[in-house]
């Protein structure tokens, strides 16, 4: 999602993967992270307090890109029917979404906020 790789995290999977590890460290950490623990590994707190946080931190970064990917496909001329089929969201309610995809932020865990400030 575009997050900084957190050396600690990808010093665990390399930890859990072994000589897989180099292909474990190519992927997105979350997708890494979600690969280890399918796998039976059991993260330590430090790297679950990281995995908090990127998790918060990606929806946010999705909702907001979520909110100007309508007003292009607005600006594009695509039909509000068509967004919404996109997106999964009714298509009367486009505005009201893309307002709350925007203001998500708000809504985040503190101590992501306090992290991220």
């Amino acid at each position: 999602m575009g997050m900084d790789r957190s050396a600690r995290v990808d010093a665990w999977l390399e930890e859990v993967f072994g000589e897989e590890s180099a292909v474990m460290l190519k992927p997105n950490q979350l997708v890494a992270l979600n690969f280890a623990v399918q796998r039976g590994a059991v993260p330590p707190d430090d790297v679950m307090e990281i995995w908090f946080h990127e998790i918060f931190g990606a929806r946010i970064v999705a909702a907001q890109s979520e909110a100007a990917f309508i007003d292009a496909a607005r600006a594009k001329g695509w039909a509000d029917e068509q967004v919404g089929e996109m997106l999964m969201v009714e298509p009367d309610r486009l505005d009201e979404h893309r307002d709350e995809q925007r203001m998500i932020h708000l809504k985040i865990h503190p101590a992501v906020r306090r992290r991220q400030d």
